[in-house]
């Protein structure tokens, strides 16, 4: 890692996502699904059957235990908000933990310190442009320096987060593409316009850099993320975790039609933002919608004149980008 600062702490890429939650940490992504809930208590009541939801994380937070992930719904009633000012309470606190745990990178408890934690967190677009709503979630996030002490699935875990850094997500699709695992830029990065097109859960982000500045003019978004395509699609009274676990496992299929209609609300808000996608040396679509519009937004794109760098794995280009922007500008 040539030029690079050695940080006196582990750097955590962190996507508090909607769809899903992801840490990046050495280089390696891992993803769960943005689902939380608290465990119904039932005693013996399921004996001689298996229980539903096994799959999921039991988080223990102090005096509070959750089920997180795909299937925790079946365990308890769903406690999973898109309100930003929930990054700190205690679902989402037992969110970030169980990816933590996930990652297989943060070791157990021992009678060493804690790990040491440098966090790069991503936020949407449409709340960073209103600056006093995202100044008071900012301000909220100092919350989580300090020691946590957790349980992920009977496994003891201490963390000390020392620093944390606030960023637009798209910066992380746009810092996945800038740099190589190496940290070696593209050729020519300087001059290059980069367009990031992030199609979350709940929102749709807008970003375009230029020789590490943001181009202001471009910024843009819109609450057309795949929530919009969920409520195109009859969800009969279910969770909205629910139906997006279905979407990704392909038991809902949605029609053509209603594809079309989601990606036309996309395209629109794109054109308010960008008039021409050609002016762009890259189009980067990234999060949960580019990889469910997949080469029909490619070809769309395409068709409009976008030299597209389609992500290998678009829900973790964010969150390896964060890792990367940590790694490369958080000095010890």
């Amino acid at each position: 890692m040539p030029n690079q600062p050695i940080p006196q702490y582990l750097v955590v890429g962190y996507d508090p996502g909607f769809g899903n939650t992801s840490v990046c940490i050495k280089g390696h992504a891992s993803s769960l699904q943005t689902a939380v809930s608290r465990p119904h208590a039932i005693g013996l009541a399921a004996i001689g059957m298996k229980t539903a939801g096994s799959d999921a994380l039991i988080v223990k937070l102090a005096d509070h235990t959750f089920c997180v992930g795909a299937g925790s719904w079946l365990r308890g009633e769903p406690q999973t908000s898109m309100d930003f000012f929930s990054l700190i309470t205690p679902p989402r606190l037992a969110l970030q933990c169980a990816a933590l745990a996930q990652s297989g990178l943060i070791p157990e408890a021992s009678k060493k310190p804690p790990v040491e934690l440098g966090v790069v967190i991503g936020l949407p677009v449409p709340l960073l442009q209103d600056t006093a709503q995202a100044e008071l979630v900012i301000d909220s996030l100092r919350a989580l320096k300090g020691e946590h002490h957790f349980e992920v699935n009977d496994k003891r875990y201490e963390v000390n987060i020392k620093k944390i850094k606030v960023v637009a997500q798209p910066v992380g699709a746009y810092m996945d593409w800038a740099f190589d695992d190496d940290f070696n830029a593209r050729p020519h990065l300087h001059r290059a316009e980069v367009a990031v097109m992030d199609i979350g859960m709940n929102t749709l982000d807008l970003y375009v850099v230029q020789g590490n500045q943001v181009l202001e003019r471009h910024i843009g978004g819109a609450e057309v993320g795949v929530r919009r395509l969920l409520e195109l699609v009859a969800t009969d009274g279910r969770d909205l975790v629910e139906v997006d676990a279905d979407l990704r496992s392909g038991r809902l299929k949605p029609t053509s039609t209603q594809l079309d209609a989601w990606l036309s609300e996309i395209l629109a808000a794109t054109k308010r933002s960008w008039s021409s996608l050609k002016r762009f040396t890259a189009v980067i679509p990234t999060g949960g919608g580019a990889l469910v519009l997949g080469e029909r937004l490619r070809q769309t794109l395409a068709a409009k004149g976008a030299a597209i760098h389609f992500p290998a794995d678009p829900i973790a280009a964010n969150v390896r980008g964060f890792w990367k922007y940590g790694e490369k500008y958080l000095s010890a």
